[in-house]
């Protein structure tokens, strides 16, 4: 493939997944925009300050050939294939994301009992693993290990390369010893015996970030053998929440809940504090939100100061 062709501002948070909180984005598709048409409004962490306007999603969450393989002179190797793979996934995110919304909007199925089919559960379970893997945080922890590992055995676009087949398990048929499945299993396994929780916003207040999932282990070492609380926003009015530990006691097993100002304060609060560097939202926040997200950016700035004095 030229690459000319190639797709080179490649996103680490889909525009599809995106478009859920966009002031423009609407259940119903004889609403729906053009694709290129839908804005979302930004909250800069750390300066305190929301853009008045928002901004187009194909602007936001990108990196220059962030997925691509290449050789040693800079050529790259089967161009746009994990790109191609993401386009997949996030067809099937968009499937699955209207089955949602065609059935958390009828009162009745909050007395259902196993709300999520077992189909869908492994869905999201496996699509919060895959965003995780693809994020370029992620990406590049792994780099960082290829390359204390084999440092005098490869090229640094070869341990670049490897990085990017390890973290995004598409390149070949995953073998339960190969490292691919260890970092899959390492997110995944944690997760598989959570109870599942699907909240829903009737005022279209959930908030995301550049860092989609919120994960909270309660315990220090990684990798542990359940997380305590996982919160995954699926759009401006759905949310996923799961609960591990002691919280499996409190919850029930697959549910569907209405979201309150308590739940709508926690997504906040987890969504911010997980965040890389921005939050994105379908609205300018409230007095309550900036309240919210000051206590957490607090927080944030003592963690860095206790780090620096460490």
């Amino acid at each position: 493939m030229s690459s000319n062709n190639i797709t080179r501002k490649q996103h680490y948070v889909p525009q599809v997944y995106l478009r859920g909180f966009s002031p423009e984005y609407s259940r119903k598709k004889e609403l729906r925009y053009p694709t290129e048409k839908y804005t979302i409004y930004c909250y800069k962490l750390g300066e305190k300050d929301q853009l008045k306007r928002a901004i187009p999603i194909k602007s936001i969450c990108y990196e220059k050939d962030l997925y691509e393989l290449q050789d040693d002179s800079g050529q790259f190797i089967i161009g746009n294939y994990f790109e191609h793979c993401f386009a997949e996934l996030e067809r099937m995110f968009g499937e699955y994301r209207r089955k949602l919304e065609a059935k958390a909007f009828i009162k009745d199925n909050l007395k259902i009992k196993c709300f999520l089919t077992k189909d869908e559960k492994v869905f999201w379970t496996t699509y919060i693993v895959l965003q995780i893997l693809r994020s370029p945080q992620v990406i590049q922890n792994v780099e960082d290990e290829c390359r204390t590992t084999w440092k005098n055995e490869l090229s640094d676009m070869q341990i670049r390369n490897l990085a990017r087949q390890v973290s995004l398990p598409f390149s070949k048929e995953i073998d339960e010893n190969t490292k691919e499945a260890y970092l899959f299993q390492t997110f995944w396994c944690p997760m598989r015996n959570m109870s599942l929780g699907v909240g829903v916003d009737l005022e279209r207040r959930i908030i995301t970030s550049d860092k989609t999932v919120f994960i909270y282990s309660g315990v220090d070492e990684f990798p542990c053998e359940e997380y305590e609380r996982v919160i995954f926003p699926i759009s401006a009015e759905i949310c996923l929440f799961m609960f591990g530990r002691e919280d499996k006691k409190i919850y029930d097993k697959n549910f569907l809940f209405q979201i309150d100002e308590n739940n709508r304060e926690e997504i906040v609060k987890s969504i911010s504090s997980s965040a890389f560097e921005k939050i994105y939202s379908n609205h300018l926040f409230n007095e309550e939100e900036t309240r919210y997200i000051n206590e957490v950016e607090k927080d944030r700035q003592e963690d860095v100061k206790s780090h620096a004095v460490l």
